[in-house]
């Protein structure tokens, strides 16, 4: 009965529409249009940081690593 719950669940159209609000956030924090934002995750201190898209590069918040996307 619980199994058929959650498949009915993920059927449905999520109550949230969290691309549209990180995209709204993003873009707030920017302070120009972003289009698409990724999140990476540093190899050497295991930091998660954002990459917003017009940018060619990211750079660590923990220890200043470059990441080249």
């Amino acid at each position: 009965m619980l199994l058929e719950q959650l498949v009915e669940k993920a059927a449905q159209p999520p109550e949230y529409d969290w691309d549209a609000y990180y995209r709204w956030l993003f873009s707030t924090l920017a302070g120009h249009e972003v289009s698409r934002a990724g999140f990476w995750q540093c190899p050497h201190c295991l930091t998660v940081n954002l990459h917003l898209s017009p940018g060619r590069y990211g750079k660590c918040r923990g220890c200043g690593l470059i990441h080249l996307p």
